[in-house]
């Protein structure tokens, strides 16, 4: 079933509306600290129930530097998720429309990833117009005793693994993840990154 556009639509939420979603729908089970704008799929009508979640923000420096000469003009999707079940296009029409209402004009390159820890291959990225960008170096992957995502960094300091186990976190492995971007200015493309062409398994994955 798609989702049907004239009764759907994308408002802005509060970080607390949106940590909570998160917490439920999201892998990671946790959003970071910090938000530049979030912003949530409802249907039209029903402005109480939430049905999904983008949460935009700055990326860290080495990313942002890395999609683009301009690092200060790059925004992150950071996090983004679903009720289960939701229409096939809802993804895309949250995505579009949250890129819609930021100011393109002060972020002019979006990024994001997906990650292959959990067989995420960016497809609705694909489906969305993003250029996909490469894959990432593989980075050790840690949960909580709750199941939830935990990064190594803290300020500063980057944890190696011991003071990860010592800390009680769980060592899932170590893994890469797609990378993403999205020209907002689509004449700036080609100054933007290194565009890769796609190719792909019989089951639509993309290879690495």
């Amino acid at each position: 079933m798609k989702l049907i556009k004239n009764e759907w639509e994308v408002q802005r939420i509060g970080k607390s509306e949106a940590d909570n979603f998160v917490e439920e729908w999201h892998y990671a089970h946790k959003a970071g600290y910090l938000a530049h704008r979030c912003y949530g799929l409802f249907y039209k009508g029903d402005s109480s129930t939430l049905h999904g979640v983008a949460i935009w923000n700055t990326p860290a420096l080495g990313a942002a530097k890395y999609v683009s000469n301009n690092h200060q003009s790059v925004l992150g999707l950071s996090r983004f998720c679903l009720v289960e079940n939701r229409p096939e296009n809802a993804g895309s029409f949250l995505i579009s429309k949250s890129i819609k209402m930021l100011n393109t004009k002060r972020w002019q390159t979006l990024l994001t990833y997906a990650d292959t820890a959990h067989n995420h291959n960016g497809g609705l990225y694909r489906a969305s117009n993003w250029d996909y960008n490469g894959i990432t170096k593989k980075n050790p992957y840690y949960v909580n005793d709750k199941g939830e995502m935990v990064s190594r960094k803290s300020g500063a300091k980057t944890y190696n693994k011991q003071e990860m186990l010592d800390k009680g976190y769980i060592f899932k492995g170590n893994f890469s993840k797609h990378m993403f971007i999205y020209p907002t200015n689509r004449n700036i493309r080609k100054s933007i990154g290194q565009q890769i062409e796609l190719s792909f398994t019989e089951e639509g994955k993309i290879k690495i």
